[in-house]
């Protein structure tokens, strides 16, 4: 009797800290990083950060980093853009929906003759955050990726990205901040 009112206990405790990550005022930072070696060589980094404007709604900003390299061509790129989440439920494994916008600039290299291209790109999908602690989120996302360049024909497909996420309480934030907690 005694484990099972002490297992009751922990996931009450576990439930109700989950359901505060999501909050209004309550704040996230994280992001993704891909590696694709297959036939050529990518590298990717998107960093973001977002506020929850009601319960698990976050609207944020993210920065897009890469770099790929297809035999002698090379490409580095940088995008920036916003993005919208929203979490369902309030358990340790939560479906997500998400989608993000990003303006881009890219240079390609072909041996010593290079290009600048400017385009947008974006992605809609959705997944699963599953919370690791009360703090952290390993993310899985699945959906359409579309990107259009101005000088090249758009190109789209499936796009997979796992990252992570740290969930900030507002009271945190406000620390952070300087910002004086109301009495």
């Amino acid at each position: 009797m005694k484990k099972l009112a002490l297992s009751m206990l922990l996931l009450a405790t576990t439930v109700a800290a989950v359901q505060a990550q999501t909050a209004k005022g309550d704040w996230m930072v994280g992001g993704n990083f891909r590696l694709n070696t297959s036939g050529n060589t990518e590298i990717s980094l998107t960093p973001n950060a977002g506020i929850f404007l009601i319960k698990n709604l976050a609207f944020g900003g993210n920065v897009n980093l890469n770099y790929s390299k297809d035999g002698i061509t090379k490409t580095t790129a940088f995008g920036l853009g916003p993005y919208v989440r929203y979490y369902f439920g309030s358990a340790n494994v939560r479906p997500i929906l998400h989608g993000n916008f990003n303006f881009l600039s890219s240079k390609v290299k072909i041996n010593n003759t290079s290009s600048t291209n400017n385009g947008t790109n974006f992605f809609l999908g959705g997944g699963g955050a599953i919370f690791i602690s009360e703090h952290v989120s390993l993310d899985i996302l699945g959906g359409y990726d579309h990107t259009d360049y101005n000088s090249l024909p758009g190109t789209g497909g499936f796009a997979l990205n796992i990252g992570f996420q740290v969930y900030l309480h507002k009271n945190q934030m406000d620390k952070v901040r300087g910002v004086k907690a109301k009495e």
